[in-house]
């Protein structure tokens, strides 16, 4: 079994002529937003295996906010430059990568290749918003086994419900 957690990172600085879009920082709101989503996610989930993070400073931010909350090593966070905006195609490519010894993950990445992945996973929702999450699993024992016919819904969580 598989578990995928898609997390969008927290709300960010409003995109200026001064700060290049891959450098903007969370807000209060974006901090606040990833520690309280955290440790929903430690009650939802339990502590994950792996927290995979779009190297840019909002994602990578999150990431580090929601695996303190969580209880995950800082140290052992795994972000990648090529996850920057990634595609829904993308994502699923670097996902079917992961080591089989890897049973949960913590996906922390942009819009529009979230809501996109969402989408092509059977959700139907417009937009996910800052801070948001939604839990898939996996029946199958390899990640390059996962794929949209074999994801199952188990819950989606707004960071404004928290």
């Amino acid at each position: 079994m598989k578990q995928l957690i898609i997390f969008r990172h927290g709300k960010a600085e409003q995109n200026t002529m001064a700060i290049d879009d891959y450098d903007r920082e969370l807000t209060e709101r974006g901090k606040r937003n990833a520690n309280d989503m955290g440790a929903f996610i430690l009650k939802k989930a339990g502590v994950p295996d792996l927290i995979l993070s779009s190297s840019a400073k909002r994602a990578h931010q999150t990431a580090i906010i929601a695996a303190k909350s969580i209880g995950y090593p800082e140290n052992e966070i795994q972000t990648d430059q090529n996850l920057y905006f990634a595609p829904e195609r993308w994502i699923m490519n670097v996902l079917s990568k992961l080591p089989d010894n890897i049973n949960s993950c913590i996906f922390v990445g942009h819009n529009p290749g979230l809501t996109d992945l969402i989408n092509s996973l059977g959700v139907q929702l417009d937009n996910l918003p800052t801070a948001s999450t939604a839990c898939f699993e996996f029946n199958v024992d390899s990640w390059r086994e996962v794929s949209t016919d074999q994801a199952n819904f188990k819950w989606l969580k707004i960071a404004k419900e928290l």
